[in-house]
C-alpha cells in the first residue's frame, strides 16, 4: 500500500521509504507500554512533514506547559528546549503571567524543579526585563536571553506595544545576566535611579495565567494526532479515497474549506460530565468513530487531576459512512516512570445509551 498522502494530488511524491514507526500520539508525549505505531502506512518524507507540526505542538501550546508539569516524557537523547524563552518556527514562547507579590505589575514565571520536593515542578521568576510606562498603565514583559537584546530593539518593540518604559526592572538569574541586563537598563534609562526589589519568599501562593497560542501549526497537529490514529485502528478504509482529501490538505498545507478541527463545549467521557469532575491521573484520551453522521476523532491531552482541558474535534467527513465502528483509548501516566515506560495504553469501552 503506498503512502496514505500521495492522493490528493499535489503532497506526496511517494518516493519515499514507508515508516516503521510512526507515532499517532507524539512521542515527546511519552512512551506508553502496549501503545504501537502506525506502520507502512505513512513514508519517511511525509513523516517529516508532521514533524515540523508536532515541534510546534510540544513547544508551544497549553500542551508544552503540561509536559512541563508532568515532567520526565519524552526523548531523554533529545536536546531540550526551554518552552518559556525559546520560540519555535517563529511562534513566540509561553508565557506564565503573575503579579510579583507586593508589587501591582505582572511578570513572567517559568517551571521550575522543586527542590524541596523532589520530582515536583514549582514557578519562579524568569529573567527578564519590565519596562513600565511612568503612569503604570502599559507593561511589557521581554524573556531574557543572553546576546538576543539591543537597547535598539528593546525601543523598538516597546513603541510598537504603547509602551514609554520610564521604569525598567531586571531580573536576573546569574551574575552573567545581571551584568548584561545592566548595560541595557543603563542605556534604556540613562538618568533612571537603581532601587532594589524585595525578593520573592518561597512557598508564597500567587495566581497566575498561562497563555499559549492556538496557531494553525498546533491544529494542524491536532487534526494529525486524529487522522493518523484512525489509521491505526481503522483497517478497513485505505485513507486514500477523496472523501479524505479535506483532511489530507489540511495536515500537508493547513488548506481547508470548512473547519477541520473544532473544539467541543462537553466532557470527553460520561463520568466526568458532573461538575468539577476530574481524573485521578494525567491521561490522553483519544476516539474515532464511523456513523451516519460521517467521520470523527476526539481528542482530549492531558486531562488530569489539576484541568479539564479543551476536547478537540477532528472531522474528516461529514458523509456518511457505510462501515459504522466505534473506538477509543487512553494512555496514562504512571506516578513514577516505569520499565522505561511513561504510562500505560488501555481500551475505553462504550457503555449502553
Amino acid at each position: 500500500m503506498p503512502c496514505v498522502y500521495i492522493t490528493p494530488e499535489g503532497l506526496c511524491d511517494g518516493k519515499a521509504p514507508l515508516s516503521k514507526n510512526e507515532h499517532y500520539l507524539p512521542r515527546a508525549l511519552g512512551n506508553f507500554q502496549n501503545n504501537e505505531p502506525l506502520v507502512d502506512r505513512i513514508c519517511d518524507s511525509c513523516q517529516r512533514v508532521c514533524s515540523k507540526l508536532e515541534d510546534v505542538f510540544v513547544h508551544n501550546s497549553s500542551e508544552a506547559f503540561f509536559r512541563e508539569m508532568v515532567g520526565r516524557v519524552g526523548r531523554k537523547k533529545h536536546k531540550g528546549k526551554s518552552i518559556f524563552y525559546e520560540p519555535t518556527h517563529g511562534i513566540p514562547p509561553l508565557g506564565v503571567l503573575g503579579k510579583y507579590p507586593g508589587h501591582d505589575f505582572e511578570i513572567l514565571w517559568e517551571l521550575v524543579p522543586d527542590p524541596a520536593n523532589p520530582g515536583t515542578r514549582t514557578c519562579a521568576p524568569m529573567s527578564q526585563l519590565v519596562l513600565i510606562s511612568k503612569d503604570g498603565s502599559n507593561i511589557l514583559q521581554l524573556p531574557f536571553r543572553r546576546g538576543m537584546w539591543t537597547a535598539e530593539r528593546i525601543r523598538e518593540i516597546a513603541k510598537g506595544r504603547g509602551v514609554t518604559g520610564e521604569q525598567v526592572m531586571a531580573i536576573a538569574n546569574s551574575e552573567e545576566e545581571f551584568t548584561e541586563m545592566k548595560a541595557l537598563t543603563d542605556a534604556l534609562v540613562p538618568e533612571g535611579k537603581e532601587r532594589d526589589v524585595a525578593p520573592l519568599v518561597a512557598g508564597v501562593e500567587m495566581d497566575g495565567e498561562m497563555r499559549a497560542p492556538i496557531s494553525e501549526p498546533y491544529l494542524r497537529a491536532v487534526a494529525k494526532v486524529g487522522f493518523h490514529y484512525f489509521l491505526k485502528y481503522f483497517p478497513h478504509f485505505t485513507g486514500l479515497k477523496p472523501e479524505f482529501d479535506k483532511i489530507k490538505r489540511y495536515i500537508y498545507a493547513g488548506k481547508a474549506e470548512r473547519g477541520i478541527v473544532r473544539p467541543l463545549n462537553e466532557p470527553f467521557l460520561r463520568d466526568l460530565q458532573q461538575k468539577g469532575a476530574r481524573l485521578n491521573k494525567w491521561a490522553h484520551l483519544l476516539s474515532a468513530e464511523c456513523t451516519g453522521s460521517g467521520i470523527e476523532a476526539r481528542i482530549q491531552f492531558f486531562a488530569g487531576p489539576e484541568v479539564d482541558p479543551i476536547v478537540w474535534s477532528v472531522v474528516f467527513t461529514e458523509t456518511p459512512s457505510h462501515h459504522h465502528q466505534t473506538t477509543g483509548h487512553v494512555f496514562v501516566y504512571f506516578d513514577e516512570a516505569l520499565n522505561g515506560y511513561d504510562g500505560v495504553r488501555g481500551d475505553l469501552v462504550p457503555l449502553p445509551t
